[in-house]
């Protein structure tokens, strides 16, 4: 088989060429100009934001817009965050090492953007290292927070086991294709034997897609691959934590869409290895949505809760890899795992930063801490309410929009397939247990009364202009289907 590629230009990636230069110039004002380094929150998320924002022009980029606006609310979280942040990287009031902080999520959104343009394996684990190195560091960044530094090694250590992964699964592809490049032609090639029809070739390039499958599945949080999430999400510090639940997600589930693109040609009933895809990806489907979801019912620390939650979504998402026939068709595949992601991006980045407030003023990440908030912030309340009634997929917001597109991708494969309607008894025991779950901390907000020393919260600006803005985001797309049928 002859070695075809695709070419790259640098105007793709100007971009990030963009990004990484903001994030040298904070960098060096970091080093060498006396400013508040707060200013270097605001800075780089407004130049994420920007960046995410050009993006939607020409052809868009949708997934890069994602992951630049993520990556900016990230930024301003971190604005939100400073009083934490100093205490947990110099032990103080000091601002050594803030920059830095600052500075790795636009190095991280740059390899995202990159692997949103990658057409071979060799850019695609390129670009997913320059995100994985970045978010390593920032996970255990607070050198004086033990639950920093636990969280960075075990995201380190877990991680360089999928890299491995990912480097022995494109060898094989190599080996068995002569071509870094994923599309159908080498697909069908190795699937065929290659030129000698040889069945050594074929059972080589399903281990090498094995593999490279089992890497993807350990960015998205997907089983068997998850194990890193809890831990990670509860240690590192909580602006990290929404970067690598939204953001980082997103660059994960590029990775699985290009990866699994080359397949959507055999996605059809009538072909053999339909039956094989669509019932290896039930099963992950299936053991993801359970171990996230129930185990999200017993947690009391809201991030973990969160991290768990995190593992639950991803098992929704990979229900759009189940489609078959029409819904196989890569660009639909796409879409609905693009408004999937919006839809959760707009409701666990508020998430976080209603925790991170109450972290910061009263101490702690427990979910008991949301109690009475109610009674003494009740408009924040309203919208951190709105924020995990979306995850949760309450009728009229835009989570439940999201979980139905998953539902009905589903069904229409079972009405094709036989033997898959346990899938869906899963998806609605899960889909209900994410109502328990989520609603444990409004439970706490409006049915448990706030201590004597609770005073009412000071919402910083920032957060009460994510919080408003993604409420609205969330009610407004929930709402607006009905709208336009009606």
């Amino acid at each position: 088989m002859c070695n075809y590629c695709d070419t790259y230009t640098w105007c793709q990636f100007i971009p990030a060429f963009v990004l990484v230069g903001v994030a040298a110039v904070i960098l060096m004002a970091d080093s060498f100009l006396a400013l508040p380094k707060r200013i270097y929150a605001i800075f780089g998320a407004a130049a994420a934001i920007v960046t995410g924002c050009f993006l939607l022009g020409g052809t868009p980029n949708f997934f890069g817009f994602l992951a630049c606006v993520a990556t900016g609310l990230s930024l301003l979280l971190a604005f939100d965050y400073y009083t934490v942040s100093c205490q947990s990287i110099s032990g103080g009031s000091s601002e050594e090492g803030y920059g830095e902080f600052l500075a790795l999520p636009l190095v991280a959104c740059a390899g995202i953007y990159c692997l949103t343009q990658a057409t071979d394996l060799i850019m695609l684990f390129v670009s997913l290292e320059v995100l994985t190195l970045s978010s390593y560091a920032l996970a255990g960044y607070f050198r004086r927070n033990q639950g920093s530094i636990e969280a960075g090694i075990k995201y380190l250590v877990l991680g360089a086991m999928s890299t491995g992964l990912l480097v022995f699964g494109a060898a094989w592809y190599f080996g068995m294709t002569g071509t870094f490049q994923l599309g159908s032609r080498a697909v069908s090639y190795a699937l065929q034997g290659g030129a000698a029809a040889s069945p050594a070739i074929a059972g080589g390039f399903l281990l090498a897609v094995a593999m490279l499958f089992l890497g993807a599945f350990f960015k998205v949080g997907a089983a068997p691959m998850h194990v890193w999430i809890p831990d990670v999400y509860q240690g590192a510090p909580t602006p990290t934590s929404s970067f690598l639940a939204v953001a980082s997600k997103v660059g994960g589930f590029v990775l699985l869409c290009a990866l699994f693109a080359p397949f959507s040609h055999y996605m059809y009933t009538e072909s053999s290895f339909c039956y094989l895809m669509v019932w290896i990806i039930a099963l992950v489907t299936a053991a993801t949505l359970l171990i996230g979801n129930l185990g999200a019912i017993n947690q009391s620390n809201a991030k973990r809760l969160l991290g768990y939650s995190s593992i639950g979504q991803a098992g929704f998402i990979l229900a759009f890899f189940l489609g078959v026939n029409h819904h196989a068709d890569a660009i639909v595949r796409g879409s609905h795992v693009l408004v999937y992601l919006i839809a959760y991006a707009a409701a666990t980045i508020p998430a976080f930063y209603a925790i991170a407030m109450v972290r910061t003023q009263r101490g702690s990440e427990e979910i008991s801490a949301f109690r009475g908030l109610a009674k003494t912030n009740p408009r924040t309340a309203f919208l951190i309410t709105v924020a995990f009634a979306s995850l949760a997929g309450v009728p009229l917001t835009y989570g439940f929009i999201a979980k139905l597109q998953a539902f009905v991708v589903a069904i229409n494969t079972m009405s094709c397939m036989n033997g898959l309607i346990w899938l869906l008894v899963v998806m609605v025991v899960c889909a209900a247990a994410g109502f328990y779950y989520y609603f444990k901390i409004i439970r706490a907000m409006y049915w448990e009364k706030p201590l004597p020393e609770d005073k009412p919260l000071c919402v910083p600006p920032v957060t009460t202009a994510v919080l408003a803005i993604c409420a609205a985001a969330a009610i407004i797309m929930g709402t607006l289907p009905l709208v336009v049928k009606g």
